[in-house]
């Protein structure tokens, strides 16, 4: 529950924070007299009708105003969560459009040019109102410039832009943490989720034949591990064969969802079948500064369990459970990400 009295001490002035904001910033000057680009209107309370007059902006839909050099972003989170915040300082604004040429700027909207112009305040700036359950918008003191370089996301085989928006502000700025991520999974092209995709299961195929369980006592690292870049590809292979026969003895060969799941005896080793999945997919990896493929990541699966939570209605539950689970160790590897962030690599939103 958003405590309401704080935001209105926000609005007035308060929450002065000594945190640093992005080193892009720490360089730009703060004395920019951003103040001269400040709204003086209402900033509790503010109807779109009071926020058009007072801007003197134009609607051009529900989510953008615009002037001459200005585009103004109606945040309504009562609708959805759409447009998210990283680290208090960085909206990440889904464009205006979808466009069905990929990396094609030749057609942009109005809104999606201004916002590619938005480097600098004194070409385009942008300013924010938000709400969440209430009938009138709050604005977010301060105004935004474009920060980091803009990338698409895909939506039903056409093409978004998103655009990293950087608060001017002597302010850190904190949205509520739903509000908020720390891994962008949006980032990650579905073609290559699915290319990894496919890539594991053939080597599901390939570490049932080859597997050797005939190991000596197995630990946890518990320390973040770095990626594997220097290996050739056969060698990449043949390690993260070892973690995952790893990962399967620590478990203990059960499922890691219910281990009293139905399972089998393997063919060509006298252990029970289960099957080794990363809960944090490995299409993921750049988003990470650590390894993914740790046995902190891997989890084992009856072949049930696995195929629901790829294939399958329901797998929602699932995932949270081994999040919940996993949490403390993926953590202790380096691998730092929200219950929602996890829920939002696997499509669940």
């Amino acid at each position: 529950m958003i405590d309401y009295d704080k935001w209105d001490e926000y609005y007035d002035g308060g929450f002065a924070s000594d945190e640093p904001t992005d080193r892009f910033w720490e360089e730009y000057d703060s004395t920019l007299e951003y103040n001269r680009f400040e709204y003086g209107g209402q900033k509790i309370n503010v109807t779109v009708k009071q926020i058009m007059q007072d801007m003197r902006v134009k609607a051009i839909s529900d989510k953008f105003l615009y002037s001459d050099g200005t585009v103004v972003k109606l945040l309504d989170y009562s609708k959805g969560i759409f447009d998210k915040w990283k680290n208090g300082a960085v909206l990440y604004c889904n464009g205006e459009k979808t466009y069905t040429r990929e990396q094609d700027m030749t057609e942009l909207s109005m809104i999606d040019r201004m916002l590619f112009n938005a480097d600098s305040v004194d070409k385009n700036r942008v300013y924010v109102f938000w709400k969440e359950g209430h009938k009138n918008y709050r604005f977010i003191n301060g105004v935004f410039v474009l920060g980091k370089k803009p990338y698409q996301v895909e939506e039903e085989g056409k093409y978004r832009w998103v655009f990293p928006l950087t608060l001017i502000t002597d302010y850190i700025f904190c949205m509520p943490a739903k509000y908020s991520f720390s891994v962008d999974v949006r980032s990650v092209k579905k073609s290559k989720i699915r290319d990894t995709n496919k890539e594991e299961g053939i080597r599901l195929v390939d570490f049932n034949e080859t597997a050797d369980f005939s190991k000596k006592t197995i630990n946890y690292k518990r320390i973040p591990q770095k990626k594997d870049v220097r290996s050739s590809m056969q060698e990449k292979i043949e390690r993260s064969r070892k973690i995952a026969e790893n990962a399967l003895i620590l478990a203990d060969f059960k499922c890691e969802i219910d281990s009293s799941h139905f399972t089998f005896i393997r063919k060509n080793q006298d252990v029970p079948y289960t099957e080794a999945h990363h809960l944090v997919p490995l299409a993921y990896s750049e988003l990470f500064n650590s390894s993914l493929d740790v046995e902190e990541n891997i989890v084992s699966l009856c072949s049930t369990c696995h195929n629901q939570i790829h294939y399958g209605q329901g797998a929602e539950p699932l995932i949270r459970k081994l999040y919940a689970k996993r949490k403390e160790l993926l953590s202790e590897a380096g691998i730092e990400l929200s219950e929602q962030e996890l829920l939002e690599m696997y499509g669940i939103y």
